[in-house]
């Protein structure tokens, strides 16, 4: 596979994007919902600007804030997320398969749901099925925190599984993954999708992307959620904010 993308963030010299006009370029702000709150999720994802999409030297921090008149409560909160002006889908969009390599430190502190992952592009009535592919996907809860992997597949396309080290999806390997950067990739084929930590295979399933609409890829920091099947997906004190989702880089590989 050859590198196609290769998105390295931060303002040190030889990143490639370094603020946000350069964001902004390659990236939108709004994924599959747009302003509005689903999922019975607590924050509101926001415009590029400087308090939710804060630029360090070696990375972009999507960063979860409590804005004046907001508070621990649903769209109370604000955050930010980056989804992909390009789209992919293998054996659709010039390439038979495509790799996914991010790089990044998810935050601690219950209610918080970062996540990297691959949906149809929004705008169009029947462009979207349901297809989509987490990876990773993080629920800070009652059951599960920041030592807990997940990374399910979604819709009428997922099929049988080829491996897998998960129990019930879960993976759990005492790594505290808010402790540190780590690699999450993903190896999109027509028919099966791969996913790794680290280079370490973690879960390979059979699956057919069936969305009419081909897929952008997108980064966010969900908080918290009211809906009963994920208990306790709450944060508990506002002193958990600024809480942020650090990206150091995306690369996007690509197969002919």
């Amino acid at each position: 596979m050859r590198v196609l993308l290769d998105y390295t963030f931060g303002t040190s010299p030889g990143k490639a994007i370094r603020n946000l006009d350069e964001l902004a370029k390659h990236f939108e702000p709004y994924g599959i919902a747009g302003t509005t709150v689903i999922n019975d999720e607590w924050e509101r994802y926001q415009p590029f600007n400087p308090e939710n999409f804060v630029f360090t030297p070696h990375s972009l921090d999507l960063t979860a804030t409590i804005p004046k008149k907001g508070g621990l409560f649903p769209g109370g909160i604000h955050s930010g997320q980056i989804w992909s002006k390009q789209t992919f889908q293998p054996g659709r969009t010039g390439h038979s398969a495509y790799a996914f390599d991010v790089r990044m430190r998810i935050p601690a502190g219950r209610g918080m749901w970062p996540a990297f992952w691959l949906y149809a592009k929004s705008g169009m009535p029947g462009m979207n099925d349901g297809s989509e592919i987490d990876h990773p996907e993080f629920f800070n809860m009652s059951t599960q925190n920041e030592l807990d992997w997940t990374g399910y597949s979604h819709g009428p396309g997922v099929g049988d599984s080829i491996y897998s080290i998960t129990q019930k999806g879960i993976w759990h390997p005492r790594t505290n993954f808010s402790a540190d950067y780590h690699n999450y990739q993903t190896l999109w084929m027509q028919d099966a999708v791969y996913k790794y930590v680290d280079g370490k295979l973690v879960d390979a399933r059979r699956f057919k992307w069936t969305s009419r609409g081909a897929a952008q890829f997108g980064a966010d920091l969900a908080v918290g959620s009211s809906n009963p099947n994920m208990p306790g997906l709450k944060p508990t004190s506002e002193k958990q904010f600024p809480s942020a989702l650090s990206i150091e880089y995306i690369r996007v590989l690509a197969a002919d």
